[in-house]
């Protein structure tokens, strides 16, 4: 009997200095976890937490631990269970508990629970950064933006070097309508962290808005920097370099942009204008047919072929360019009004006046479209009808001295000779000589 009773005695002794001894056990698996977690070897640590756990289920310090190693993986609904253990099973008041179950709702997009986690948050620490731009973030989300800028504000407050706070804001700003204070955001973001892509790429759309393109391109060269293989700032710092006439530059990242993506129509398009500008005129009609035959539906590429017939002095081509643009697109002006120009070089007057009126009837405020009809109106001396269209131009573009030379010889021919005098010397003020030939010949009267 006394053995037995001693046995007894003894396994007490062990059963409860296994009892005592079980936190410090799981405390020493939760510590090997850390060192893990620390070289962000996440899987491995989660192998230790989980033995913590094994050991000590209200081991708070290892749950929230794995919790954040789960984020940390990808396995979110994992690390929202174990988050949802300490703040509704253990019932612990804790902070990076309600903060990462915020970051795992964020992931979810369900910003109202997020928002609620993250004041549970910030009522347990208000001091943190972090807190008040992901409350900004989902604020953003709901398209509150004023909320948003309050909280992003903050965190800017607690750290003035939180380059995606400054980036946060100044997509809260551009969206309030606060474009410079926008890009003031950007510019302190680039400055914080100049690999930031996104705060560079949204700075460039206000530069491009005020018209600084060579601004625009400045960014495009940070954004390659960044991202060599980036084909559409190839081709955003190509068209912009279209825009201020370098063509040479335009060429080569046009072609750096097809290199990337043989089969980007808009490339070979814009590779064909740099081309044109540059005179190369054959190897531009190449590119836009490549574009051609990546989208047969695009009238521009037909337009652009046009253009560039009209270059070569090649009338009929031209106009079968300018036909084929006008058959897919039945509203396009400048069409209309460029085949009015290659029927009028063909001395089809009436014919190319109908044109001008399409171009006029799709667009009312098309000027060059008055200019056409007002020569060929002159060709056919019907000068009250042409005097009226060189009005309606020289009223808007009020620097060619060609125009007026020739409402000049339309206002002579109805016998208004101080009207028609008045445009020579207009048109001679502005460079065209051949209007000296008209001032003496119909103007010596009126200066005797």
């Amino acid at each position: 009997m006394k053995k037995w009773i001693s046995f007894f005695a003894a396994l007490a002794i062990i059963l409860i200095a296994f009892i005592i001894i079980k936190p410090k056990i799981s405390d020493n698996y939760f510590q090997k976890g850390q060192v893990y977690a620390d070289s962000l070897k996440y899987e491995t640590a989660l192998i230790y937490y989980n033995k913590a756990i094994k050991f000590n289920k209200k081991n708070s310090e290892a749950i929230l631990a794995r919790a954040k190693a789960y984020y940390q993986i990808e396995k979110f609904d994992n690390s929202k269970r174990d988050f949802d253990n300490i703040i509704d099973v253990l019932a612990i008041e804790n902070y990076e508990a309600y903060f990462g179950r915020a970051l795992v709702f964020i992931k979810d997009s369900k910003w109202e629970e997020a928002l609620s986690d993250l004041r549970n948050s910030k009522n347990l620490s208000s001091d943190q950064a972090e807190l008040f731009f992901f409350m900004a973030y989902c604020y953003t989300n709901i398209k509150d933006y004023d909320k948003a800028l309050i909280n992003l504000s903050k965190a800017i407050e607690l750290d003035g070097n939180y380059a995606e706070a400054y980036h946060q804001r100044g997509i809260v700003k551009a969206n309030l309508g606060d474009l410079e204070g926008s890009v003031e955001d950007f510019n302190k973001a680039i400055e914080l962290d100049k690999d930031n892509l996104d705060a560079y790429q949204r700075r460039v759309k206000y530069k491009i808005d005020n018209e600084d393109y060579k601004g625009a391109i400045a960014d495009y060269d940070a954004i390659i920097e960044l991202d060599e293989n980036n084909q559409d700032a190839y081709f955003q710092r190509g068209y912009f370099k279209l825009r201020i006439q370098d063509f040479k530059g335009a060429l080569a990242d046009f072609t750096k942009s097809i290199e990337i993506n043989p089969n980007h129509v808009m490339s070979y398009k814009k590779r064909g204008n740099a081309k044109a500008g540059l005179a190369q005129f054959d190897e531009a009609l190449t590119d836009y047919d490549k574009a051609i035959a990546l989208d047969k539906n695009d009238a521009e590429n037909y337009f652009m072929k046009g253009r560039i017939f009209l270059s070569k002095s090649d009338v009929k081509n031209a106009f079968v360019q300018f036909n084929k643009a006008i058959e897919i697109k039945k509203d396009y002006p400048e069409a209309y009004y460029m085949r009015g120009v290659t029927k009028a070089m063909q001395q089809k007057y009436e014919l190319s006046i109908q044109d001008f009126n399409k171009a006029i009837k799709y667009n009312k405020e098309y000027y060059d479209a008055y200019l056409g009809r007002a020569i060929s109106l002159g060709m056919l001396e019907k000068h009250p009808e042409a005097i009226e269209d060189y009005d309606k131009y020289l009223n808007h573009i009020k620097n060619n001295g060609s125009a007026y030379l020739n409402r000049g010889v339309s206002r002579i021919n109805i016998q208004d000779t101080e009207g028609g005098c008045e445009d020579f010397t207009k048109a001679l003020e502005l460079g065209v000589q051949q209007a000296q030939d008209m001032l003496n010949m119909y103007c010596k009267s009126l200066n005797n």
